[in-house]
């Protein structure tokens, strides 16, 4: 059974000495380790099933360590800091020459730039603190599957021994991965959409921020490349009014245990609510994602939210949950 308990520093003794633990943040659960630690960074890789090349965000509990890793960064890197930290926002930038070279990716691999957020779950910067660490903290999940919004789901994907603790901290706050900002060049480049939506980037930084580049050779931040957060049933989201999604997932065949996550209900589907609001929605979706799989479905259909502010963020998760289906009606 994997080691639990509620004492962060307990979990932060655990990576100082080279060990991997579960600990809560405002976003997800993150599975962290001394990013410094080639044997604890690849334990981590290997534990997710994570691929080589998706990169590591690393955690602090001090503002003042972004300048330790970061070089030379613009100003406005530092006025998103200031107005989101601790929160849901990393910002990634071009990495000090003299850093391990490998710093923030898989031991195996080169990384120029790195990912730095300070998280503001109090028992997440406890265990960072306690650690003495720079610790990197991917979502406790195996890779693909939705990301843990709870310690059950923790529980459940690493029950196989493969990682040494988790801290339970109870449900989290946002729900998604947090916002991540390429700062290495002029304007800030959104690679990721998150609770730090791009309006409230542009307001800070005094420069509209530009969209991702998904066609770059290597990925500058985790869920930009692979298969991310999707249920064991094939997902289809659906955009249109309640009363068209109700009249076309009606009109599919039956016969399939079919899911359904909207705020509507079906006779003879498995039912639950999408949410009437965008922090609703973002809070619960992977939990709802997870509970499709245990209720063993064929096939699920999602409504889809409106994509503006925190929504983008969540139809970025959803798109990629679907892996690409998307039916308007």
């Amino acid at each position: 059974m994997l080691p639990r308990g509620v004492n962060p520093a307990e979990a932060g003794l655990i990576i100082a000495n080279g060990g991997i633990a579960a600990f809560p943040t405002e976003t997800v659960y993150g599975l962290g380790g001394d990013a410094t630690n080639p044997d604890a960074v690849s334990r981590i890789y290997s534990a997710k099933g994570r691929p080589g090349d998706n990169p590591l965000i690393l955690h602090i509990a001090n503002p003042g360590d972004f300048e330790k890793l970061a070089n030379s960064p613009p100003q406005y890197a530092w006025d998103l800091i200031n107005a989101f930290w601790p929160g849901p926002l990393t910002v990634v930038a071009n990495k000090k020459p003299e850093l391990l070279p490998w710093l923030g990716a898989h031991p195996s691999r080169t990384a120029n730039t790195i990912g730095i957020r300070m998280p503001s779950h109090p028992m997440a910067l406890e265990v960072i603190r306690a650690s003495g660490c720079f610790v990197a903290a991917p979502s406790a999940n195996k890779a693909g599957t939705p990301s843990p919004t709870k310690v059950e789901h923790v529980v459940t994907d690493f029950s196989d021994g493969s990682i040494d603790y988790v801290l339970d901290g109870g449900p989290v706050e946002v729900g998604v991965e947090s916002t991540v900002v390429d700062v290495t060049g002029p304007v800030p480049v959104i690679l990721r959409p998150g609770a730090v939506t791009s309006e409230m980037i542009a307001e800070v930084a005094g420069i509209p921020g530009q969209a991702r580049d998904d066609g770059m050779s290597a990925p500058r931040a985790p869920g930009m490349k692979y298969r991310h957060y999707a249920p064991k049933a094939p997902m289809t989201l659906i955009v249109g009014n309640q009363t068209d999604i109700a009249e076309y997932i009606s009109a599919k065949t039956t016969g399939q245990k079919i899911g359904i996550l909207a705020n509507i209900n079906i006779s003879g589907a498995i039912c639950l609510p999408l949410g009437q609001t965008p922090e609703i929605i973002a809070r619960n979706l992977y939990a709802n994602l997870r509970h499709f799989d245990i209720l063993e479905v064929d096939i699920i259909y999602a409504q889809a939210p409106a994509e503006d502010g925190l929504g983008l963020a969540i139809m970025d998760r959803m798109k990629k949950a679907a892996e690409g289906r998307v039916i308007h009606v």
